[in-house]
């Protein structure tokens, strides 16, 4: 004979356990994408005919040729944005504006990104800022020199 304690005790444990269930998941997610490269934080707005005003939390690495950038609330292993090194072009940098900084948090540093027809802006800290702008800019060993 079952208790009403009992069911009760199960009932929140399935709660629980189905709570921290998707947090395990995007956790391991994460570890998988820092396996694979240097990860770090990246938000995107991208800039199509209309700017949108909404930023999206992310993570990028770089990937050989490629930087690769995923949604953090997301359950893909596929990238969201892919930047390739010889078709990305940065277009200007500078300072999150005030209205941008309680929606970037840490934040500070913002790029606009042509590339593939799509425009974009990527926003993330100094030093990310600073390997993100000198991977475009560098050639991988054994390529010349790109103007």
């Amino acid at each position: 004979m079952v208790d009403g304690l009992a069911v009760v005790e199960l009932v929140l444990v399935l709660v629980v356990v189905a709570a921290l269930v998707p947090v395990a998941l995007l956790v391991a997610r994460r570890r998988w994408l820092s396996q694979k490269g240097w990860v770090f934080d990246c938000s995107v707005r991208r800039l199509e005919a209309t700017p949108s005003s909404s930023w999206t939390l992310g993570v990028a690495r770089f990937n050989g040729e490629t930087v690769e950038w995923y949604r953090v609330f997301s359950w893909s292993l596929r990238p969201a944005l892919t930047f390739t090194r010889g078709a990305t072009q940065v277009v200007a940098t500078r300072d999150a504006t005030d209205g941008e900084r309680p929606v970037l948090a840490d934040q500070q540093r913002i790029a606009q990104l042509r590339g593939g027809g799509a425009a974009i802006e990527v926003a993330m800290v100094p030093a990310s800022m600073t390997a993100f702008l000198s991977w475009l800019e560098s050639a991988p060993p054994g390529f010349g020199y790109r103007a």
